[in-house]
């Protein structure tokens, strides 16, 4: 290449990279959108996470414009290793730099909330609504349509399809979180408990995750004590192996929507599809979130020859073999 050559190109190749420079300011400064009403979108950026990752996750918020330009911001302004890993609640017609800036200030402030084995949707709602975080009818209203996960579908109608798949942990959930941000906390968590092993176990037992978590709520409300819920599971398994009604006092309580601590015969003749009394299997869905105690219990669950079990007063169960057995323990424990 001539020298003549080289000395027309040099002048292009800095223009073309003075605009390329140009361009790329005024992406990092130009907002992400022209609104005068922004909206607040929670981002969650989890420990270890890179860059890229980061990335990902504004461009599905759609805080950014693409995922590549928030990497090459990162590199060209240094800020790659300065992101602070919490929660955060970012308008989403913030600039690059904007965003960059508020990732590097710490989470923001949140609401450490537990959420206990065996809770329902509704008492989620009653808890989340006690700490301020939602109304309590917007949380329902959004849990009855919030489905991010396929095998949440069961082959029948249910009030809420969240409801036994949202993890009970101890969450700290960012302030004006909505109610979907929620519930997707929550329901990511208790997809990462269904690990590839016990979804692997799960499917070699031939029960779907939908079936799993259904049962093992049922568990979950049965048992009081830890070393009861390997035995209750086997029991229900077996009674499910065999073509019986699994006559679960706790689904009956579902029905009722309080825990109702002697049942009556009445209660247990009540119409509905949960009525573990009158129909047989499984109920359409799960009656509350089952901690990793009783899904454990239902995939280890032992081999049994008990049908039947009662639990006393203090909670303790009495297994039977038998329907004579069983009736003997209720007489010992209720008198006539």
């Amino acid at each position: 290449m001539s020298t003549t050559v080289k000395k027309r190109i040099l002048p292009l190749l800095i223009i073309i990279v003075m605009l390329i420079a140009s361009l790329a300011g005024v992406l990092y400064f130009l907002p992400n959108r022209f609104t005068k009403h922004p909206e607040l979108v929670v981002v969650v950026v989890e420990k270890d996470m890179t860059g890229s990752e980061i990335g990902d996750v504004l461009y599905e918020k759609q805080l950014v414009r693409s995922s590549l330009l928030f990497r090459v911001a990162l590199r060209v302004t240094g800020t790659m290793d300065k992101l602070q890993h919490g929660y955060y609640q970012l308008p989403d017609n913030a600039s690059l730099y904007e965003i960059i800036g508020l990732l590097q200030k710490g989470h923001l402030q949140t609401v450490k909330v537990t959420i206990p084995e065996g809770f329902t949707i509704q008492q989620i709602a009653d808890e989340l609504a006690r700490d301020g975080l939602v109304h309590k009818e917007n949380f329902l209203a959004e849990a009855k349509t919030y489905v991010p996960y396929m095998y949440m579908y069961g082959p029948e109608k249910v009030d809420y399809r969240v409801e036994g798949f949202l993890f009970p942990s101890t969450y700290e959930i960012p302030v004006k979180s909505t109610a979907k941000d929620i519930l997707a906390m929550m329901a990511k968590e208790m997809n990462t408990q269904l690990t590839p092993a016990m979804r692997k176990e799960i499917e070699a037992q031939h029960m779907t995750i939908f079936e799993f978590i259904t049962l093992a709520s049922l568990v979950e409300k049965e048992a009081k004590f830890d070393e009861d819920r390997p035995i209750i599971a086997a029991v229900f398994k077996r009674r499910l192996a065999v073509g019986m009604p699994l006559q679960s006092c706790a689904s009956i309580q579902y029905i009722l929507g309080y825990p109702k601590p002697l049942l009556s015969v009445e209660d247990t003749k009540i119409p509905s599809p949960y009525n573990t009394y009158i129909n047989k299997g499984l109920p359409p869905g799960p009656i509350a979130n089952p901690g990793k105690k009783s899904m454990e219990a239902v995939l280890y669950a032992p081999p049994t020859e008990y049908l039947f079990f009662v639990a006393d007063a203090e909670g303790h169960h009495i297994f039977s073999k038998t329907y004579e057995e069983h009736l003997k323990a209720v007489e010992k424990i209720y008198g006539n």
